[in-house]
């Protein structure tokens, strides 16, 4: 039986409702997402210094239940949270510079993302679908301007690089999520999909790239183009080249599809990896209504 995640929205009627607003040198620009009711909660100023790191030696296992919460970005008490992992730098001070730039990155997406992405369907006697490439645009103007809401919440240091978990401050999430347990080899939903009434979900499953920052994006675009086939009704095109080989009774063949669409509302509400780090997980929804 699948696992089932029930969110509960708080419904308002409002004629407009301003979810973000941020300045920006080209003017106001605004998150519309329809992922989450969200609201301002005063006029905030420069975001407040970092808090210091806890240095830890050697390097950090993050499946160890000391440090797992890191992965976990479902909101928490209405707030809307994003963890960055970046890797170490000559100056390390530069380090949480970055990190908090990644987690604004994450949270423009919620506005809208424009996504292209090739799958190859490969035959031999059996279907497997696998994803072959994927461009991801996201609006970078926004992201600048997140940056100064972004309130960091936990901060750790290795030998290896920086991680933070960080929310968006001043923001609201109107609802409850009903988290899954952890038990056992990593959290449910890597063993049984995840239904969450109202909203697609989608698992991307990566190999591990050199640095934790690029195996973790990788597997942020497959869930999120796993989300953008789920959202295309028809695929924008069809490619005709195709490869086929018969060798005796066995049969393979590959048909590559490329849709492209935009996808408001992209929330990843959970991560994970292997314990030897060779492969990376992201869960991640966007809302049913496009």
């Amino acid at each position: 039986m699948k696992l089932k995640i029930r969110i509960m929205l708080i419904i308002f009627v409002i004629s407009s409702i301003g979810l973000l607003s941020c300045a920006s040198a080209s003017g106001e620009r605004s998150i519309e997402s329809e992922f989450v009711l969200i609201e301002k909660t005063g006029n905030q100023g420069p975001s407040q210094k970092y808090i210091e790191p806890v240095v830890v030696q050697g390097v950090i296992d993050f499946t160890n239940p000391e440090y797992s919460f890191m992965w976990d970005t479902a909101p928490d008490n209405g707030n809307l949270l994003f963890s960055s992992f970046i890797p170490r730098r000559a100056y390390r001070e530069e380090e949480i510079e970055i990190a908090v730039s990644e987690a604004a990155r994450q949270a423009s997406m919620l506005s809208r993302s424009k996504v292209e992405a090739k799958f190859a369907v490969k035959s031999n006697n059996r279907d497997l679908g696998y994803l072959e490439a994927i461009d991801v645009q996201y609006d970078r103007g926004l992201a600048r301007d997140l940056e100064s809401k972004i309130k960091v919440r936990n901060h750790y240091r290795d030998n290896e690089g920086t991680y933070i978990l960080a929310e968006l401050d001043g923001i609201n999430y109107k609802g409850n999520v009903e988290k899954a347990s952890g038990e056992g080899n990593g959290p449910d939903w890597l063993y049984n999909l995840p239904e969450i009434d109202g909203y697609l979900v989608g698992i991307g499953t990566v190999q591990r790239s050199r640095y934790k920052i690029d195996s973790i994006r990788r597997a942020d675009e497959q869930a999120l183009a796993n989300l953008a086939k789920q959202v295309s009704v028809v695929v924008k095109a069809k490619r005709a080249d195709r490869e086929s080989e018969i060798s005796g009774s066995a049969f393979s063949e590959t048909n590559y599809e490329v849709t492209s669409t935009y996808i408001k509302g992209f929330y990843v509400l959970g991560r994970w990896s292997t314990d030897n780090g060779d492969t990376y997980y992201t869960l991640a929804v966007c809302p049913v209504d496009q």
